[in-house]
């Protein structure tokens, strides 16, 4: 428990009865500090836990005295436990907002969670909590999961407090089974660029990485020669090269913005009028018969729609991603974007118009019948 020393002020009338009172405060152990008498009147200070003793005594002798409290009922006293205890009420939530303590991967599937996660570890300072000085930015830690997964068309990044979710999406599922064919072929290139890496099956380089290319060079022949001989086996495979990619855009000054909440179970009452709502529904609880005609326990994700108008402040946080995304959709799949300059950009009117340029990492590599050219 903790004991009140603030100071009170106590003042009783003269008379023959002031000094029986103050030994007896002493024999209940009260202390008494700043004794001033005067011709009227006696007064001295006690600590306010000793207040209620006085009060009997007062009694006991039937006095009648004046309680004034020195220091008043406050939140915040002026002293240094105070001052310590404020500095540290606002240093310390301070500090700890200075790190990400929460990073989480939400995947389409386990395996490509698991497959993020493994990136993070051994490419990214990801590893919570950590300095958020210390990390990379949203663009170095997208294109390092996705020059690592191939698989994925885009990696969404939120970051709300000191968590950081990263929300990995899948490029969409092409066919590319080829037909059946005895045909054999050479790889060449579908495009100028330079060559990146080689991802073969078969066939023998014909170039090495670092190597500029132009449309319709042999990269890879479907080829080789053992001995004095020379054998056909064909080329399969892939071979990445660099390339700069130009693109103008023309969108909205003013646009809508969609934007989902976090996922939540809710409770919803059944009725004949039931009002259509931006909600996605994920699971439901599965009731009673006689229950479920009147409730339903859901979990769902609702969506917020919005209208803003963009800034120059948003070139990069929404333009650029906004055109990554695009160009990456229409690109072949396992195709990455690894840098992209802004070349020009202009409000004009309702509308903004720019220029950028993207470097794209993409497979140049196409079939080429090698009985055509032998």
């Amino acid at each position: 428990m903790t004991i009140d020393y603030r100071p009170v002020e106590i003042k009783i009338k003269k008379n023959e009865k002031v000094n029986r009172f103050i030994q007896a405060l002493h024999h209940r152990k009260v202390k008494v500090k700043n004794i001033d008498v005067n011709d009227n009147e006696v007064t001295f200070e006690i600590s306010r836990h000793d207040v209620k003793i006085v009060r009997e005594i007062r009694k006991k002798y039937n006095l009648k005295l004046k309680i004034r409290y020195l220091h008043t009922s406050k939140i915040f006293q002026k002293e240094l436990k105070t001052l310590i205890g404020l500095l540290f009420l606002f240093i310390i939530p301070i500090a700890f907002s200075q790190f990400v303590w929460e990073v989480e991967v939400v995947a389409e599937t386990p395996e490509v969670r698991v497959a993020v996660e493994k990136v993070m570890a051994e490419k990214l300072t990801l590893d919570s909590p950590v300095f958020k000085r210390n990390i990379e930015s949203d663009f170095e830690i997208r294109q390092t999961i996705m020059e690592e997964m191939r698989d994925l068309s885009w990696v969404h990044i939120f970051k709300n407090g000191s968590k950081m979710t990263i929300a990995p999406q899948l490029a969409p599922i092409t066919d590319t089974r080829e037909q059946k064919t005895e045909q054999l072929n050479h790889l060449v290139a579908s495009k100028s660029g330079v060559v990146t890496h080689f991802n073969l099956s078969s066939g023998e380089r014909r170039i090495m990485p670092n190597t500029t290319v132009h449309e319709g060079d042999m990269l890879v022949s479907g080829e080789i020669t053992v001995g004095d001989k020379s054998v056909t086996i064909g080329a399969v495979g892939e071979v990445y090269a660099d390339y700069w990619l130009e693109t103008e855009f023309t969108i909205p000054k003013k646009v809508q913005f969609v934007s989902s909440t976090e996922r939540k179970w809710t409770i919803n009452f059944k009725s004949s009028n039931d009002e259509k709502e931006q909600v996605q529904s994920f699971r439901e609880v599965d009731l009673p018969e006689w229950l479920s005609r009147f409730i339903e326990i859901r979990e769902t994700q609702e969506y917020v729609t919005s209208s803003q108008e963009i800034t120059e402040e948003q070139i990069d946080s929404f333009i650029l991603p906004l055109l990554h995304e695009k160009i990456l959709k229409s690109l072949p799949p396992k195709t990455i974007i690894k840098k992209e300059n802004i070349l020009h950009v202009s409000f004009d009117g309702d509308k903004v118009k720019g220029k950028v340029l993207f470097l794209v990492n993409e497979n140049i590599a196409k079939p080429y019948p090698i009985s055509q050219g032998e």
